[in-house]
């Protein structure tokens, strides 16, 4: 039978802290990354696990959401919280923040803990700028959640771990690929970009027949396209 054991806290992420830099600012003609006085919410929509050295750790896609009403959320330069820019614009938490102490909704971020839900790795800000780098980055989505990362899939291949992150919000589907063999020593490889296919929503690794694969389920239809697409990749070994 199984139960619950424990609850742990996943805490916020410090955007003033150097490598978190974010865009808070939507629609203003340019996609500037910062540290700011802010923090982002752990909110992981996808969780996967794996063993390394016997103990086991969790990948986390921190994508961040509100409430469906959007009851819960409320711009920074809003009163009470009264933020001047480039922080006005941000959405955040009005449950969670006071003046001065600002929670947005995610953290940008793919991250692993152990199994005592301590961090011992974020990407930062490596989602965001790798896909402003590859001209894909939507500013339309900077004040919310940046490229919204949304699901995880683990595949080993010849003795190493390769994690699979899609981004939602990006303005083509994009799957961003690290190297988490060593946990604590997690590495960006590249980014698989799919002109075409929107918001990639579910990922699936797989072995067949000697081959590894990307399944990748696409939820939003693309601009032109007559339906949703779900793309299927093979998977080559990275070379070290």
């Amino acid at each position: 039978m199984n139960a619950f054991t424990e609850i742990i806290g996943l805490g916020a992420k410090d955007f003033s802290l150097p490598g978190n830099e974010f865009d808070p600012k939507d629609n203003d003609g340019t996609v500037s990354f910062i540290t700011a006085v802010a923090k982002g919410l752990y909110m992981p929509d996808s969780i996967a696990s794996y063993k390394w050295r016997g103990r086991t750790y969790l990948v986390l896609a921190n994508e961040g959401d509100f409430r469906e009403d959007n009851a819960d959320r409320s711009a920074a330069g809003s009163a009470p919280y009264s933020a001047a820019a480039p922080l006005d614009r941000l959405r955040i938490s009005n449950r969670d923040s006071s003046p001065g102490n600002l929670y947005a909704a995610g953290a940008r971020s793919m991250s692993i803990r152990d199994a005592e839900g301590t961090v011992v790795y974020d990407s930062g800000n490596i989602l965001d700028t790798e896909a402003h780098n590859r001209g894909i980055y939507d500013d339309g989505r900077s004040r919310d959640k940046g490229v919204e990362p949304e699901g995880v899939a683990l595949l080993d291949i010849a003795g190493r771990t390769y994690a699979f992150v899609s981004l939602e919000r990006t303005t083509s589907s994009a799957v961003a690929v690290f190297d988490v063999t060593n946990p604590h020593d997690a590495r960006f490889l590249d980014m698989i970009v799919t002109p075409g296919d929107l918001s990639p929503e579910g990922l699936a690794a797989f072995k067949f027949r000697g081959d590894f694969y990307l399944a990748i389920a696409n939820e939003v239809r693309a601009i032109g396209a007559t339906t949703t697409h779900t793309t299927l990749y093979r998977v080559d070994r990275a070379k070290h």
